[in-house]
Order: structure tokens, then sequence, then C-alpha cells
């Protein structure tokens, strides 16, 4: 009896895995028929598309792609390869227009369902696609949140994306948000939207905010904010004043040169490494004497950064030769010598 039970047993586990694999076989055709349907109305449609995009007058793609079994999937792709080949600049009114109307619905139940890749495609999506009609809801569910996740982040993103500025306010809800997040908010909110919310965060309390708007100004060049940028230059708080010299050395601009004069002396030596880069690209000839100082500095970085303020100017070859032989500090010639060197032999860093 016992080996008829297991005869039994072997015989049931056979054909467990034979159907198990005509059940894998058949799906692995369904899903290879499904995507070669998908590629054949790709293809069909991507000449009407295009024609569309460029002239929409030509209709045959919006009675076209009503008729196919799998729109959503084809039109996304298209849609997506367009934002691509286009950087997504000046994203067209007709693809925000034919997103709302054929993923609007499919990207709202995507966006509820538990599945947290698909959400986080669908919020890319969004984004490129510029859409909308979908702003309140996204905007209903950061409110609803309290953990400041991956998918917060990104939906975060994409609100700043679709011009929604009070994701600034329910950012501030949670603790240590990271600056670049920030950052990342100015850059996409449009250009006179963004410009108020720097304007408000730099005559703000938030010091993450603050700085964050001082690091945006210092890498898309906003000359504009330049007084609201000196101004920080007198905060109490020495995280900030560094983050304005930070920025006004990218900015390679300054409306008075003595505003820098303090830091020179300064205890912080990040603010005397800075004070010296300013010196130097912005070419101040009235800090030579001053540079020579903080070549002797007992600091590295701020060393370096003095003899490297030299290289920018037209007589700096021939100074930092002086110094080399004559600064009285041995660590100053030391790094004067550096930098002729890398000057004379074009390896500068």
């Amino acid at each position: 009896m016992t080996l008829y039970f297991f005869l039994a047993l072997i015989m049931l586990l056979f054909l467990f895995q034979l159907v198990l694999l005509l059940y894998l076989t058949r799906r692995k055709k369904e899903r290879q028929r499904y995507e070669e349907e998908i590629e054949q109305q790709y293809i069909h449609l991507t000449e009407p598309f295009s024609s569309y995009i460029m002239d929409p007058s030509d209709v045959r793609f919006l009675y076209a792609i009503r008729t196919i079994s799998h729109k959503e999937v084809v039109l996304e792709r298209l849609l997506n390869g367009y934002v691509a080949f286009t950087k997504g600049a000046n994203i067209s009114p007709l693809v925000k227009q034919l997103s709302e109307e054929f993923l609007t619905d499919l990207y709202s139940q995507i966006l509820n369902q538990r599945n947290w890749a698909k959400r986080i495609n669908a919020l890319h999506y969004i984004e490129d696609f510029h859409m909308l009609s979908l702003s309140p809801m996204l905007l209903k569910k950061i409110i609803e949140t309290h953990k400041l996740d991956a998918e917060t982040q990104q939906l975060v993103r994409t609100l700043a994306s679709l011009n929604e500025t009070r994701v600034i306010a329910e950012l501030q809800r949670f603790p240590a948000v990271p600056s670049r997040l920030y950052v990342d908010i100015f850059g996409r909110l449009q250009k006179e939207s963004a410009s108020k919310e720097i304007e408000t965060a730099l005559k703000g309390t938030d010091a993450a905010l603050k700085h964050a708007a001082l690091v945006f100004i210092g890498q898309s060049g906003a000359l504009s904010f330049l007084p609201f940028v000196e101004q920080e230059l007198e905060n109490q708080q020495v995280e900030t004043r560094i983050q304005a010299l930070k920025t006004i050395f990218r900015l390679e601009y300054l409306s008075d040169p003595d505003l820098i004069e303090p830091f020179f002396e300064s205890s912080h030596w990040t603010e005397r490494m800075f004070a010296a880069r300013i010196a130097g690209i912005l070419q101040l000839s009235r800090y030579k004497k001053t540079l020579s100082t903080l070549l002797g500095d007992s600091v590295w970085w701020v060393r370096y950064s003095a003899a490297e303020a030299y290289t920018r100017f037209s007589d700096g070859d021939m100074l930092l030769a002086h110094l080399s032989e004559n600064h009285p500090d041995r660590y100053g010639r030391d790094m004067a010598a550096q930098w002729r060197t890398y000057r004379s032999g074009g390896a500068r860093t």
C-alpha cells in the first residue's frame, strides 16, 4: 500500500508540474501576443501621431487612437517618446490635452493601487505630460501623508512641475527636509512663481528653505536676487553667511567689494576660504595683500584658495613666483610654489 501511495504521489506531482508548465506556456504566449499587438498599434499610429503634433488639423490620429484596443499603453508610449525627444522643454498643449483626455482615469486608478512601482511611474508620467487636471488629487494625497519617503518626494516634485506652490508649505510639516528637495521645487516651478517663493524664503526664518533659495540663485545665476543675498552676509547664523558667500562666488558678482572684507579675518575658516575665492574670481586687486596674509593661514584650504585667487590676476604668475621665495610663512611659500608649478605645467585643478 505504501508503494501505491508513493506512486500516486509521484503521479500527482508530475501532473501538477505538467499543468503548471502548460499554464506558464499559455501565459507567455498571451503576453507575447499582447506585446505584439501593442507594437503593431504603436507602429501604425506613429506617423499619424507625428503629423497631428505638427498639424492639429490632421485628425487621423484622434480617430485611430479611439478605435484601438490598447489606447492607453500606446498613447503613453507615443507621448513619452515625444517628451524625451524634445527634452520636455515647452510641453506642447496637445500633449497635455491628449494625456488628460485618455490617461487621467488610468493614472487616478493607479495612484490608489498598492503597487509602489506603478504609482511612481504614474507620477513621472504626470509630471512629464504636465497633467494639470490631476493636481488637486496629488495635493490631497500630500496633505494626507505623514512621512517624507521616496514616493512623497516624487509627489512633491510632480506637483512643483505642475506649478503648485502649496507643496512648500506642506513640506515644512516634516522635520529635516533635504535642501536639495527645495532646490528641485524652485527649479520646477514656473519662473514667476519660483521668483515669488524664493523672495518669500529669503525673507522668512526657515533656515533649510533659505539655504535652498541661496543655492538655487547661485546655480541659476539669478542676479536680480543679489541684494537679498548680500543682506544674508550679516545673518547671525554662520551656515547662512557661508551659503551667501558661496552664492556670490557662483554669481561672480558683488555690488560692493567692501562687503567681504570682514570675512578675511573671520574665526570660521570656511568664511576666510570663500572670501579668498571671491577676491580671486572678481579680480579684486585691493585684496592682493590680504591674500598674501591668507597664504600663511593655519588651514590648508584657506591657503589653497588664496594661492588659487592669485592665478585670476594678470600678474598672478609673477606674484606667486615672488611669494614662493619670500613669503614669511613656510607653508605659504610651499603653496605658492605648488600653484606656480601648476601654472607652468598647465595642470590646474
